[in-house]
């Protein structure tokens, strides 16, 4: 029997003591009227049986009170009161009903089984023994009863039976019910990793590549980077629709209702995606209705997601031909435009057979279109639920070489155009010379941070701690905080806290996290914070945010809106025999053009390798997994930021360790980490003799040296 089934949680027993209470009101009125009334003409004492009507009509109504306003009762103690004077009440009928009284047995089993499918099997046993008690009592009291023993054994032997074959239907209702919420959490665990180990190295790949392209005078040096940044653009894309996703799936996906322009709207999505197509020499084309003039309200975030998202389409399954957008008029109002979206190519064309189930989501035509054009078949999947949600349907027409025409129809409410006109496209104000506090656990994050905030000419002061950061806030003012959700001593949100509560004047602060999920917007929806940066952080994020924070642009930053089985694995497996991939170190040395950026970073990792190392092998000693998960998570961090290739993958594969893995292989593990640290720690020691004697970094000390 799962938990879930034994103790429902508190707010499940809450709203089934306030169901139960309701239920026995609708049931208890008609019952015990029409029960009197056919007791009265069958001659049965009429008073006894009116006074128990009342009795119960009493408990009744004090029940329904007590569950909407319980007072001292918690709902614990609420339905296992029910659970017993349910039962007991209906046996008090019994003595006043002679052969009616099998009348009652109906109800007993109504009820011991509302208990069983309401709140769990333990409240539903409890109810089923005082029910076969209170009729077995009635055995004693009334005669009619023992001269029918057969008859009164047959409905004793239904009270036993059905519910104890109902706990095996119950059993396995709440197991598929659990099972369905594990899959449910799995997932959403998921996701957060995805959100996570994916977002805070694309981070690092894109505030490099920024650097790259802003310090380089080599143009072509200056289109790799370009390049860079266009993929991890894409790879950020994919890790928002599987995002998105998830929260339609969980109905959180919420639409803004603002004032837009529609033909800027069209025009920023010309402005987008017209580079593609120039490159793969595709026409593209516009067609906006003259005849819409006013401004309208909508979600002008999802509008574009979505058109982005077929025309992106068009051009990914387009050749040669051309794209056309379109915005039509179909009917008006004084008070509304009804408005035709349209995207046509000229492409590859969908089968007829494909055009209701490419919605569906991961569904692509066959593997031949995957592995030419890529994506993850959730694009079209995200765009028809935005499109419902925005009261259209997204359809489509097609055939197979002659392209694609989707389309969609909305009713917009038309609007003024509003007084303060803030597109999209603002060019946000430079600041110069703010003094930022950036607290950050992820040594190249935060380095990378500071580099780009100093590119600015800002004083830019850093931690990598929640108590380290109190003592600089306690002793320091700052203009402008950037504050890492996750920290390893302290979450963000606390530190958030403890600095408004002992400051008089708290300096604007955002919080930086690589985590999308609900779970994390809930914690910060009232925390406090200006704003959330969603990593990967760019530059132009971090100078909107500065500028807001001064009061120069009223552009807000991005917020967020919105334990499965392991399969058994080796636990000996083949490492990288390098323990430090030289071709990071070349890329971490052209971030900057200080010299000391690089030995900082090193120094900095090799102080963060050796003490997590000691508190690994001192949690793989104790054997305390989940210090073992969060440890190794922090050093696969750490050793991916300078390219420990050999130690990361041995904290890689911890971070996955069961506890059996743990049982079998603990001494090996330990030996692992041990050895891989040395040989790291000594890869960076050499690389850092040749920093600080100014020579070539030697390609030999990156790999292992054997006795």
């Amino acid at each position: 029997m799962t938990l879930l089934a034994q103790l429902p949680s508190k707010l499940d027993l809450g709203a089934s003591v306030k169901a139960q209470a309701i239920l026995r009101a609708l049931l208890a009125l008609p019952i015990v009227l029409g029960g009197a009334g056919l007791f009265h003409l069958s001659g049965i004492a009429s008073t006894w049986i009116w006074l128990l009507g009342a009795c119960q009509l009493i408990y009744t109504l004090l029940m329904l009170i007590l569950a909407h306003h319980p007072g001292r009762f918690t709902a614990r103690q609420l339905v296992s009161l029910s659970a017993v004077l349910d039962p007991l009440v209906l046996s008090a009928w019994l003595p006043l009903m002679n052969e009616y009284g099998g009348l009652v047995v109906g109800f007993y089993l109504f009820t011991i089984l509302g208990f069983g499918f309401r709140t769990g099997l333990k409240l539903m046993r409890v109810c089923q023994l005082v029910s076969i008690a209170g009729f077995s009592a009635v055995l004693l009291v009334v005669p009619f009863w023992r001269e029918h023993f057969v008859i009164w054994l047959s409905f004793l032997v239904t009270l036993i039976v059905v519910p104890l074959y109902a706990t095996v239907l119950i059993r396995k209702l709440h197991e598929s019910r659990a099972h369905a919420e594990q899959e449910s959490m799995a997932k959403s665990e998921l996701l957060a990793r995805v959100s996570h180990e994916l977002r805070t190295p694309l981070s690092g790949i894109m505030a490099a590549t920024q650097l790259l392209a802003m310090e380089t005078s080599d143009k072509k040096a200056a289109k790799r980077a370009e390049t860079i940044l266009g993929l991890s653009k894409d790879l950020l894309h994919e890790i928002n629709d599987l995002l998105d996703q998830s929260k339609y799936e969980a109905k959180a996906l919420v639409l803004e209702s603002v004032a837009l322009n529609l033909p800027e709207q069209m025009e920023r999505v010309r402005l987008t995606m017209e580079p593609a197509a120039a490159k793969k020499n595709l026409a593209f084309r516009t067609s906006m209705d003259p005849r819409i003039a006013d401004w309208v309200l909508g979600d002008s975030h999802y509008l574009s997601r979505v058109l982005l998202n077929l025309v992106g389409n068009g051009v990914k399954f387009t050749d040669h031909g051309e794209i056309l957008i379109g915005m039509h008029l179909l009917d008006e109002s004084e008070t509304e435009y009804r408005i035709r979206f349209t995207v046509q190519d000229s492409g590859i064309g969908i089968a007829p057979e494909h055009h209701e189930r490419i919605f569906e989501p991961f569904f692509q035509t066959d593997s031949g279109t995957v592995r030419r054009y890529g994506g993850t078949g959730l694009g079209m999947t995200i765009a028809r639920e935005i499109v419902k949600l925005m009261g259209g349907d997204l359809r489509l027409a097609s055939e197979l070489g002659k392209g694609t025409l989707f389309y969609f129809d909305l009713s917009m409410p038309r609007t003024g155009i509003p007084e303060e006109r803030i597109s999209s496209s603002e060019v946000v104000p430079l600041v110069n010379g703010k003094r930022i506090f950036v607290v950050d656990d992820h040594e190249t994050n935060l380095m990378l941070i500071k580099e780009l905030l100093e590119q600015d000419r800002h004083e830019v002061t850093v931690a990598t701690g929640g108590m380290e950061s109190l003592e600089i806030l306690s002793s320091r003012e700052f203009d402008v905080i950037f504050l890492d959700f996750n920290l390893s001593d302290m979450d963000g949100l606390r530190l958030l806290q403890l600095y408004r509560f002992g400051t008089v004047n708290p300096a604007p602060t955002f919080f930086l996290t690589a985590d999308a999920t609900l779970v994390t917007a809930d914690k910060l929806k009232n925390s406090g914070a200006v704003g959330v940066l969603i990593k990967p952080i760019i530059l132009g994020e971090l100078r909107r945010a500065v500028a807001q924070a001064c009061g120069l642009t009223s552009a807000k930053t991005t917020v967020i809106d919105q334990a499965s089985s392991k399969s058994a694995r080796p636990i000996l497996k083949a490492v990288p025999a390098q323990a430090i991939d030289l071709t990071v170190i070349e890329h971490l040395k052209s971030i900057s053009g200080r010299p000391a950026f690089l030995r900082e970073l090193l120094t900095h990792a090799e102080e963060d390798i050796r003490r997590n190392c000691e508190d690994l092998v001192r949690a793989l000693t104790i054997r305390d997994i989940e210090c073992i998960a969060d440890t190794a998570h922090a050093l696969k961090g750490v050793c991916a930021s300078i390219g420990a290739v050999r130690l990361m993958a041995v904290a890689t594969g911890l971070m996955r360790c069961s506890r059996e893995d743990l049982k079998r292989a603990e001494p090996r593990m330990r030996t692992d980490v041990t050895e891989a640290s040395i040989a790291t720690l000594d890869a960076i020691g050499n690389i850092l003799a040749d920093i600080d004697s100014k020579k070539p970094v030697d390609s030999s000390a990156a790999f292992l040296h054997t006795n």
